[in-house]
């Protein structure tokens, strides 16, 4: 369980190409996937990036643990580059949300994802969203998602992170 919090930790910073490869010679499935998730996130901070082999080492990681949000959120990221997310990335998206919906390792992460490409998200989806989001404001966690929800930048997905951090004001968890 320890090694899950690498795996977010890893998934941020490869999102911001700003994380040191490593590997692990155990043999374990989650540590199996944990490796891949180190394969991806290497292949991302290299010069220059290389997707191809970031989504292969995630995908291999999914067929080794199937509910290892940090590669399908990889996938719907590897897929956002181009500005856009399409349908496939969105599907990763949903399907994490769906696998776990409220996932300490990657909720952070995965809020801010969401919101910045809130207008592409069925109502469904925003509803997890908000969920979460609206969940880890109320724990230990509450910092680090205002952080979240701060750093938004589209215009479409600011609105709901200013409403959740004001309501949130009006009514301060206990």
């Amino acid at each position: 369980m320890v090694l899950l919090p690498l795996t977010t930790l890893g998934l941020v910073a490869a999102a911001l190409a700003a994380l040191s490869p490593q590997s692990s010679p155990l043999s374990s499935p989650l540590v199996l996937t944990l490796g891949q998730s180190h394969a991806a996130n290497a292949a991302l901070v290299a010069t220059p990036p290389d997707q191809a082999a970031a989504a292969a080492a995630s995908q291999r990681a999914l067929s080794q643990a199937p509910y290892d949000s940090s590669s399908r959120l990889r996938l719907a990221y590897l897929d956002s580059l181009d500005g856009e997310l399409s349908a496939e990335g969105l599907g990763h998206l949903a399907l994490s949300y769906e696998l776990l919906p409220l996932d300490q390792y990657v909720s952070t992460w995965r809020v801010g994802f969401a919101l910045e490409y809130w207008g592409d998200l069925t109502p469904e989806l925003r509803k997890q969203v908000e969920t979460e989001a609206t969940t880890f404001l109320k724990t230990s966690r509450r910092r680090e998602m205002v952080a979240t929800l701060e750093a938004v930048t589209s215009p479409a997905g600011v609105v709901p992170a200013v409403f959740w951090r004001e309501r949130l004001k009006r009514s301060p968890p206990k």
